[in-house]
């Protein structure tokens, strides 16, 4: 193996072990509960399988619907998006349902979420449209408008 392929394969190594400690930190340090203090108050709304339905299926408003889960790094870089959406759109509704709480999961298998992130976007309580992975901004917006 030539130098450069060694080069790269360590700098992915040390990418991933950096990426897992910070992980980490995150889930261990708190932080978590201060997304959700922030998600709160830009409007963001937590479901399970209670509030479901009066949140998201009667919602007056189009619903950008966000499958996480803990120890999920692509879910928190959907939080600065998620918060934008919320912040600067009045007439869209942004929810989160947390597919690792146990009194979310049947929603979660009832929308067949195999994979987190997993962003719906749904109109008069239907689903339009099926993001499975991080996207950004602009994706969800084109498909609200």
């Amino acid at each position: 193996m030539d130098k450069k392929k060694i080069s790269v394969i360590v700098e992915i190594a040390i990418f991933i072990v950096i990426l897992g400690g910070i992980t980490f930190f995150y889930y261990f340090s708190g932080n978590d509960k201060k997304s959700a203090e922030e998600f709160s108050k830009v409007g963001i709304i937590k479901v399970n399988d209670e509030n479901f339905e009066a949140e998201v299926l009667k919602s007056d408003k189009p619903v950008v619907l966000e499958f996480s889960s803990n120890m999920c790094p692509p879910c928190l870089t959907m939080v600065p998006t998620l918060i934008s959406i919320a912040k600067n759109n009045q007439d869209i509704k942004v929810v989160t349902l947390n597919t690792s709480d146990e009194d979310a999961k049947k929603t979660a298998e009832k929308y067949e979420v195999e994979a987190t992130p997993t962003i719906m976007i749904l109109k008069d309580g239907e689903v339009v449209k099926t993001f499975v992975g991080a996207t950004t901004e602009a994706t969800i917006m084109k498909e609200l408008k």
